[in-house]
């Protein structure tokens, strides 16, 4: 895959850079960031330069994972990071603590959507997981169209080897800016 820009109208999404690992370590040392995710704890400058630039750019090259840095228009900060894991239908995001709460994720997870169920993807549909209780990402995914799918053993292995208790859910081309996709959200009730 080649390394895409999207732009939505608050953001842009970019291929993050070697400048951006300093950010990528800041907002990795929130716990809830930790406690939601599989980032490594405790979390290394080397393991943010090493997702920043050994993961990424090998990702993007492989075509398995197109890794997006969200930052505000015209400016060049790093919010967060989402991604679309294309051999596994999913995707993935976290947002740097200061800015939760603003529809950020939201807004970044269309614009991803958008870009990924366009057509030249040959991609219908995508997976959205979280372990149960992250009521932020959940948010975010059902802000942005996914359709309650359930709950079940996350497929991402967590730190410990397990698969712990998750939330799914799902989007499909004919799902996108349908009412139906925001009513079966149980664990947002």
């Amino acid at each position: 895959m080649k390394p895409v820009v999207l732009c939505t109208p608050r953001l842009v999404l970019s291929t993050p850079v070697a400048a951006d690992a300093a950010a990528v370590f800041g907002h990795c040392q929130d716990e809830e960031l930790q406690r939601w995710t599989t980032v490594p704890v405790p979390y290394s400058m080397a393991d943010a330069r090493a997702f920043v630039e050994e993961h990424i750019p090998t990702a993007w090259r492989d075509g398995t994972e197109a890794v997006l840095a969200i930052r505000p228009a015209g400016a060049s900060a790093l919010m967060g990071v989402i991604s679309w894991q294309r051999r596994r239908g999913f995707v993935g995001y976290w947002m740097g603590p200061e800015h939760r709460g603003h529809g950020y994720m939201a807004e970044a997870l269309r614009g991803l959507v958008d870009w990924v169920l366009s057509g030249e993807h040959g991609v219908t549909s995508l997976r959205w997981e979280a372990v149960a209780g992250n009521r932020g990402s959940a948010h975010a995914a059902r802000a942005a169209g996914f359709r309650w799918a359930g709950e079940a053993p996350c497929d991402v292995v967590d730190r410990d080897g397990a698969h712990p208790p998750g939330w799914h859910a799902v989007l499909t081309r004919g799902d996108i800016g349908t009412v139906e996709a925001l009513e079966r959200w149980p664990v947002l009730a």
